[in-house]
């Protein structure tokens, strides 16, 4: 496994960068997490606190799911300038590197963002010999399944029934 402070992801654009995440950043990740939620639940006419606890739910649960499932992933805060705009969470191997988790807050997506961070992780992986990275999207999430299509990411299965399974593998 790689420490986060000797992780090299550097995105291209010098106004985007990547910090590793500490304990006083869970408001944020809390705060992505509902923000990214609350557009997916729109058709399903919930609001108020009905929705709030939904999503704290299931924040909860997806939190634990992470650290049981992949507990030495590194949490990354992505920065734009001096704004925290999102989080990446990558669990790092030597053969792969899996992204578990990646959320941009809802308006600062479709900027070119995402590209510059996956730029950088592509960059990072090839230069530590890493022969893969691979992660999953939900199957109706199809505006990042077609990004992560775009990036070079071919679908390899399904996993957990509502999650497609992706890979790019990287020519080193």
């Amino acid at each position: 496994m790689i420490e986060a402070a000797l992780l090299d992801i550097v995105p291209a654009d010098p106004a985007v960068w990547l910090r590793p995440a500490s304990s006083t950043d869970e408001p944020l990740i809390r705060h992505l997490f509902g923000e990214v939620r609350r557009g997916q639940f729109a058709a399903t006419g919930l609001s108020g606190p009905v929705l709030d606890q939904i999503i704290a739910q299931q924040f909860r649960s997806q939190s634990a799911g992470y650290a049981a499932q992949f507990p030495d992933a590194i949490s990354l805060i992505v920065m734009e300038g001096t704004t925290a705009v999102g989080r990446l969470l990558l669990h790092c191997a030597s053969e792969r590197w899996h992204v578990v988790d990646v959320a941009l807050l809802p308006a600062d997506c479709g900027r070119g963002l995402g590209s510059e961070i996956f730029d950088a992780i592509e960059a990072s992986a090839r230069a530590r010999g890493v022969a893969a990275l691979t992660l999953t999207v939900l199957a109706s999430n199809l505006a990042a399944h077609q990004f992560y299509l775009r990036r070079g990411f071919a679908a390899i299965g399904s996993a957990g029934g509502v999650h497609i399974a992706m890979r790019r593998d990287l020519a080193i």
